[in-house]
């Protein structure tokens, strides 16, 4: 019984092992097989570890017709930006395959999740941002009155999901995890025709209840008293595109000069007005709180992502710069519009092993 206990477990743990090394051969022949090796090498290594210094922010451009309320009919306007931040971040990444955590070491504490698989087919790189630095100005107009508004960093939360699938066309001569994930080591200039699958979604979080008032909507049914605070807004956005990228190269692969630029149309859309009602008439003493749920019509809309990149390889190490920036659209639409621009970029330096 011991004997056919132990054949049972050396033949399970050869399975095992004889799935893995499938597993890693297929990875990393995703990542060569079929192309021209003469402007594509594989290194041996197929690991990297990375540390990052990244600087990253949002703008956002809003103007809002609120229609009536208690005080008025109020029309709100103006830029907000989160600030500047600065992430320090380590990450590891196998023939394309990377996952990696950022921390803003400010009392903010801003942080990032990024998690990328590039091969030389498609690409898919993904973000979670999470900031508390949110600010500006609102220009608010009250029945012919203007007033503005700051909000401040303490005022607001905001997070972010940005995800990017690629599709390569070129993908013999081309490789975009050369200047993306850095696993390939192009030998000469090539580009490609890209396509790609764009999602989208942000949440922002305003205290404050003066700013919560001016953001609402009146919703308030006649002969009750009461007032309705803004509480979230809820933007979510799936768009389709294609564009093109190329990758520069000098001195036999050592330098990679990479640009691309990707114009998207928005083709699905879920956006949300979130508000904190609170109700109460003369039997009532104490109000009755709800939370609502308002939908924001959007029109047809044009969005953008661009990427540049120059990385340096010598010897088992790699080390450059990355610039993104994704630009997203919501034109007016039911008296309301958004216009945000999100961008990173970040110093990296990785070990092949």
């Amino acid at each position: 019984m011991l004997l056919l206990v132990l054949l049972s477990a050396a033949t399970l743990e050869a399975q095992a092992d004889g799935f893995w090394r499938a597993l890693k051969n297929w990875v990393d022949s995703a990542d060569i097989k079929g192309c021209d090796t003469t402007y594509l090498h594989l290194p041996k290594e197929g690991f990297i570890g990375y540390g990052n210094v990244y600087l990253t922010g949002t703008n956002a451009f809003l103007t809002y017709d609120q229609g009536m309320t208690e005080l008025g009919t109020a029309t709100v306007s103006g830029r907000l930006h989160t600030r500047v931040t600065t992430l320090f971040s380590a990450g590891i990444s196998y023939r394309g395959w990377g996952l990696s955590y950022s921390k803003d070491l400010s009392k903010h504490g801003d942080t990032e999740w990024s998690f990328c698989s590039y091969g030389q087919g498609y690409g898919l790189e993904t973000r979670i941002h999470k900031s508390t630095t949110l600010s500006g100005t609102l220009d608010v107009e009250l029945d012919g009155i203007e007033e503005g508004y700051k909000i401040r960093t303490k005022n607001s939360r905001h997070r972010l999901v940005l995800g990017n699938f690629y599709y390569v066309f070129g993908r013999k001569r081309f490789s975009l995890p050369a200047a993306m994930s850095h696993t390939i080591i192009q030998k000469k200039s090539s580009g490609s025709w890209l396509a790609i699958l764009n999602y989208r979604h942000s949440s922002t979080t305003i205290d404050g209840d003066q700013l919560q008032f001016f953001m609402a909507q009146e919703e308030i049914d006649a002969g009750t008293k009461g007032r309705v605070l803004f509480n979230r807004l809820s933007q979510t956005q799936v768009s389709l595109g294609g564009g093109y990228a190329y990758n520069f190269i000098f001195h036999e692969g050592r330098f990679l000069l990479h640009f691309s630029a990707m114009p998207m149309l928005s083709v699905w859309h879920r956006n949300r007005s979130y508000y904190d009602k609170s109700v109460w008439d003369g039997d009532v003493r104490l109000p009755q709180n709800e939370r609502q749920a308002v939908a924001i019509g959007q029109k047809l809309a044009f969005n953008g992502t661009l990427h540049s990149s120059f990385v340096y390889n010598f010897s088992r190490y790699v080390t450059g710069v990355m610039a993104y920036a994704n630009i997203d659209s919501f034109p007016e639409k039911e008296k309301f519009s958004l216009y945000t621009f999100d961008w990173s970029s970040r110093f990296f330096f990785g070990v092949r092993f």
